[in-house]
């Protein structure tokens, strides 16, 4: 019986043909991974902005207790610190010439990590 060369080179083939496709499939989970953890971080971001700007508004609006800190869970609602996804810490300084400077910083409770932050000052004539 004569043997045929194509047998070994098809086992070839196939196999070069399954590290190619292995190789694909690390560099998509991996795009995936990174996907995802950029998701992770946009979402914070977002809900931090929104914590922020309405802890801003309410400071500028007269609506806040100086120096305290509020706890969130992911939707947004106001909870107890062990139930906390953010913090938003807040510091009000009224000056006499009208001008209040306050700081508004959001943080991630899981790592304790500071997410935005807020600077800013507006002038509030005395009547």
């Amino acid at each position: 019986m004569r043997k045929s060369g194509k047998t070994g080179l098809f086992l070839m083939e196939l196999m070069i043909s399954l590290l190619i496709f292995a190789v694909c499939a690390c560099v998509c989970a991996a795009i995936i991974a990174k996907a995802s953890s950029d998701i992770s971080e946009s979402r914070d971001l977002s809900n931090a902005l929104i914590l922020a700007q309405n802890k801003a508004e309410l400071i500028k609006n007269g609506m806040y207790n100086t120096d305290n800190t509020e706890y969130y869970n992911a939707e947004l609602k106001s909870v107890e610190k062990e139930d906390a996804v953010y913090s938003a810490a807040s510091a009000v300084n009224v000056n006499d010439n009208g001008v209040t400077e306050y700081t508004v910083e959001i943080y991630r409770t899981a790592d304790n990590k500071l997410i935005y932050n807020i600077n800013s000052a507006y002038y509030c004539s005395p009547n």
